[in-house]
């Protein structure tokens, strides 16, 4: 478990693809190969998924150009039905044989993939959520903060993982948290996922507000992440306690702020949820430009400008 000096250093450990590639350095990281449709790039490769995809191409007529320093898809795989089709039977091939651990994690769960703009809602295809590392896929999701205002100061909701949970088991969390499905809005993704994991009721879930959103460039042992997560804010009644009920927490905590900051210092968070946090803590004035020295430094790299395709408003349904 890393220990952290600064809450800059914190960031640093999630945000942490480069921002200058530099093709000296012999790591992987600097070399993923951009995976482009049209004029965007819509992900990246590493390089030790090039071979698998070779393989798979070969065998299968040729659905992507593969070339040194880019990778797209064949001229003829030229809808979102096709590229659909394409990713998922790639996918599916790698599953069942086994290419990448990621996969493992299987969920059938679809998350869109932006970059058709002929599309009303910017959607060029949509692919398993478990897969998308693998392609260095940018991705999309919520997560709240759920606080309660007590005469001895700001307290918030703290919920830790599940120790079955395959990614970051045990670690701390945000309140409510989750992936943006295809066809799913943000704040009705919020007010699903109040209920699925922490048992909040509609109508309290309805009065979150979307109060911004973080973005960062990760990577774990299952692939590229570059993700966003819009952010929510629920003020909770004071005699009002979230519930674990789809197993993906353990129990919920309800802590002064200075626990939240130590916990976060001692490496205790999945990563990006600390960034969550992060963000709460400067926009409640708990992290100011007079206490921390890398305040300017923490508002920049809480909001990196990915490469990406982004939604269209029109793609939700509320």
């Amino acid at each position: 478990m890393p220990q952290f000096k600064t809450f800059l250093q914190v960031l640093e450990h999630c945000d942490k693809f480069p921002y200058t590639i530099d093709k000296n350095d012999p790591s992987e990281i600097h070399h993923a190969v951009p995976l482009r449709l049209g004029q965007f790039v819509i992900g990246h490769v590493l390089p030790s998924l090039i071979p698998a995809l070779r393989n798979y191409n070969d065998s299968h007529d040729s659905p992507f150009v593969i070339l040194d320093n880019v990778i797209t898809f064949a001229p003829a795989i030229d809808s979102f039905e096709k590229r659909t089709e394409t990713v998922k039977s790639l996918m599916d091939t790698w599953r069942r044989d086994k290419v990448h651990h990621a996969l493992a994690g299987w969920r059938d769960e679809l998350y869109p993939v932006y970059g058709d703009a002929s599309r009303h809602d910017n959607v060029a295809f949509v692919m398993e959520r478990a897969a998308t590392p693998l392609f260095g896929i940018s991705t999309f999701g919520v997560h709240l903060n759920a606080y309660v205002q007590k005469d001895t100061g700001l307290h918030l909701w703290v919920a830790r993982r599940a120790l079955t949970k395959q990614t970051w088991p045990g670690l701390l969390d945000n309140c409510v948290a989750g992936g943006i499905s295809y066809q799913y809005g943000t704040h009705e993704t919020i007010v699903k996922e109040c209920d699925e994991e922490a048992s909040i009721p509609k109508e309290l879930a309805q009065t979150a507000r979307n109060v911004g959103a973080v973005s960062y460039y990760t990577y774990t042992d299952c692939g590229l992440q570059p993700e966003t997560q819009y952010l929510f804010d629920l003020a909770m009644p004071a005699d009002f306690m979230p519930v674990p009920k789809d197993g993906e927490v353990e129990c919920f905590y309800l802590w002064p702020m200075d626990k939240v900051r130590e916990t976060i210092l001692n490496g205790e968070w999945k990563p990006n949820c600390a960034l969550v946090t992060i963000d709460f803590m400067i926009r409640h004035s708990i992290i100011t430009a007079d206490n921390d020295p890398d305040y300017i430094d923490l508002l920049y790299r809480l909001h990196r400008k990915l490469e990406f395709p982004t939604p269209r408003p029109s793609n939700t349904k509320s």
